[in-house]
This record gives C-alpha cells, sequence and structure tokens, in this order.
C-alpha cells in the first residue's frame, strides 16, 4: 500500500495534466463525489500545497506539530519523535508504477 500510495504521489508531481486527470477521477461518484472545481483549487493554490513524493515525517515539522498539541490540550505531555515515528519504513518504500 506504501508503494501504491508513493507511486501516486511520485505520478501526481510528475506533471499537471496528472493532476488534472487525478482530480476528474477523484471527485466522481465512486470516490470523492465533489464538485471538480473544489479539488482543481486545492491542487493549485499554492501548487506544491498538495505533495505526496516524500512519506518521511520530518522532524522539524513534527516537533512544531508536538507543540501546537500541547499548546492546544489534545496531548498532556510531549512524545518523543523516536517513540512516535519509525524511519525504516518510509526509508524501505520504493514507488510502485501507477498505469494511467
Amino acid at each position: 500500500m506504501v508503494g501504491q500510495i508513493l507511486g501516486a504521489g511520485v505520478w501526481l508531481d510528475a506533471a499537471q495534466a496528472n493532476r488534472n486527470k487525478a482530480v476528474a477521477i477523484a471527485a466522481g461518484h465512486n470516490f470523492f463525489n465533489q464538485d471538480p472545481k473544489i479539488l482543481q483549487f486545492v491542487m493549485e493554490n499554492p501548487t506544491d500545497r498538495v505533495t505526496y513524493g516524500d512519506l518521511r515525517m520530518i522532524r522539524a515539522e513534527f516537533e512544531e506539530l508536538m507543540q501546537l498539541s500541547l499548546a492546544a490540550g489534545t496531548i498532556k505531555r510531549p512524545i518523543a519523535y523516536e517513540q512516535y515515528v519509525d524511519e525504516s519504513f518510509a526509508m524501505a518504500a520504493r514507488p510502485a508504477v501507477i498505469p494511467l
């Protein structure tokens, strides 16, 4: 599954035409059943808002989320990065080919 998600990310990031095709598929009744204009807006504003090619958790981003969670009261104490993240899983992932 991770290989498929990673492969989809590589495919999405490769060309705007791929993002357009993904919007057309995802907007359909079998998936999100949304107005394609909404999905297109999310994919393009800004263009780097939605990226999928790198599944790794970035330590600095994790630490920022940890502080926000503490401030919001959604967690009571900080969780160590090493306790939360197993980097070996993401590092071993390889993108699958997406034949669309």
